[in-house]
């Protein structure tokens, strides 16, 4: 049988109030004295159970279920726009409800002002579209002022009727185009097929042949080439950025030519503006995602 070691390690562990009472043999005599100043006070703070005879401490709960999520407040929003849907009746995950509104939907908030995810976000989004196309005055009024809280900034619910865009007086219709750093203006009128961009004709202007091919796609579409005359301001960006905003702008302006042509140009995406920009490139990265070999040595 093994001898009982107790006793050893009885006499190599410190006593417990040597543990707790400062090193004054190590400690600086200041830091000695600032520990017993602030250790009556930390103790003091600190909670302690109080019985009361006859006297039981009431739970501490949550008032909604939603406290334990992630973000509480966003779900809270999301059972009560839930709870409206299903009172007038609505279907929840159709968007066809508000299908004929497309147009005239409200501007709710970003993505950046509510902190959510992009699912999320959709999510939302589609919900308060439903909750907008509530038929009904006697519902509306209290509708829009639950719906007012979550639109843009400076906006209204009801956002203004959009301009209908029309010919000048000398028969030019004039529109905007970007792509990447690239904006353009374009003012389109009927003429021989004459293309000027920035003072010089398309062919001295982009030297490659794909670039004016770009400029001159909406023509192709509405086969409408060598029917209009086209003057365009481009700046920032490289010709091929500049050849896409060029394309917008035309297709736009041939859109408030001949307005069939619109639905056209909008199922092709050449009246759309392509946000996408080149990912910046990371601190000790080759490039945007390339990285150096990894070597063990």
């Amino acid at each position: 049988m093994l001898p009982s070691t107790r006793g050893a390690f009885q006499a190599v562990r410190p006593s417990t109030h040597l543990l707790l009472r400062p090193a004054s043999h190590i400690l600086p005599k200041a830091t000695v004295c600032l520990h017993n100043h602030i250790r009556p006070l930390i103790s003091s703070l600190a909670p302690r159970a109080i019985p009361i005879a006859g006297v039981n401490e009431p739970t501490i709960s949550p008032a909604n279920a939603a406290y334990f999520s992630g973000n509480p407040a966003y779900f809270v929003l999301l059972l009560r726009l839930n709870a409206l849907i299903r009172a007038h009746s609505l279907p929840m995950q159709d968007a066809n409800v508000y299908a004929s509104l497309q147009g005239s939907l409200p501007t709710w908030m970003s993505l950046k002002q509510f902190r959510l995810t992009e699912t999320m976000y959709k999510d939302l989004v589609h919900k308060l579209n439903v909750l907008y196309a509530v038929p009904g005055e006697s519902f509306k009024l209290s509708l829009n002022i639950l719906l007012q809280e979550y639109v843009r900034p400076g906006q209204d619910l009801t956002p203004p009727a959009r301009p209908i865009e029309t010919l000048d007086e000398f028969g030019r219709a004039f529109a905007r185009g970007s792509r990447k750093t690239a904006t353009a203006q374009a003012w389109v009128v009927r003429g021989s097929g004459d293309v000027y961009v920035n003072g010089l004709h398309l062919a001295d202007y982009f030297g490659e042949v794909a670039h004016r091919e770009v400029v001159v796609r909406p023509f192709e579409v509405a086969r409408a080439l060598g029917s209009y005359n086209v003057w365009a301001v481009v700046q920032g960006g490289g010709h091929g950025g500049q050849a896409d905003a060029v394309a917008v702008a035309v297709a736009r302006a041939l859109a408030i030519h001949d307005p069939s042509l619109e639905t056209v140009f909008k199922q092709i995406g050449l009246t759309n503006i392509d946000t996408r920009q080149v990912e910046r490139k990371k601190t000790g990265q080759p490039k945007a995602r390339k990285k150096n070999t990894w070597l063990k040595r």
